[in-house]
């Protein structure tokens, strides 16, 4: 069975969304540590605040989004995988300029239509810059894992690079946000209680959050995900 992260990664090649992760425990007050980079909750809430804020303004309903995981688990795994694939390039000298970064927005029909599409997936327009820089240099790191054409070969080269990402970056986030599983993403743990932002738990339209919900983008030139 191959992981959630591989099986969101193959679904959204086109749509240039991605989802890595992995357990632990981080301090009181962060939602989740990256490396040695430290999320707090406070971050956390502030873009779900301006998410929501962004999607009201757009018209966007939150209560209408086809998501994986709640609002708050959706962002803070968006912000985790940036940040991780952004320090994992850095250190493999991989580097993305803002013309490629634009480029995708422009195979998207321009960042007014692909910021529809970011915010549909729960990424804040103040991170979607970083995030499709993230998702390039994923992307990069695949084709230097040998990604070809062919399917098999892009998943065993998203595989090496979604193994590798976690292995030197890992990301560890707060119980609170629910325990992560590689076969399923985010799940309830009772040991916790109810997860944070979690249906039940007090936030709208939460039946799920996540990438997956990208697929209709249906960018040629976009990046693909992991």
């Amino acid at each position: 069975m191959k992981s959630y992260r591989v099986r969101v990664a193959v679904a959204l090649a086109a749509a240039g969304i991605a989802v890595t992760a992995c357990g632990g425990p981080v301090q009181a007050g962060s939602a989740a540590i990256v490396g040695n980079e430290r999320i707090t909750s406070s971050q956390l809430n502030d873009e779900v605040r301006e998410l929501r804020a962004a999607l009201a303004a757009n018209k966007i309903p939150e209560n209408q989004l086809q998501l994986s995981f709640s609002l708050p688990q959706t962002v803070l795994l968006n912000m985790t995988t940036s940040r991780q694939f952004q320090e994992l390039g850095r250190r493999k000298g991989v580097t993305v300029t803002d013309r490629e970064v634009d480029d995708v927005a422009v195979a998207q029909g321009g960042w007014d239509q692909f910021n529809k599409v970011l915010l549909a997936n729960g990424i804040p327009l103040d991170e979607s810059r970083d995030f499709i820089r993230a998702v390039i240099v994923r992307n990069k790191l695949a084709q230097q894992s040998g990604a070809g054409q062919d399917q098999a070969s892009q998943q065993a080269a998203l595989q090496k690079v979604v193994e590798e990402a976690d292995s030197t970056v890992p990301v560890k986030y707060s119980p609170r946000y629910g325990k992560f599983d590689p076969q399923q993403g985010f799940v309830a743990d009772d040991r916790f209680g109810a997860t944070a932002g979690a249906p039940g738990a007090g936030a709208p339209g939460a039946e799920g959050a996540g990438a997956e919900g990208a697929g209709a983008a249906g960018a040629e030139g976009a990046p693909q995900a992991g």
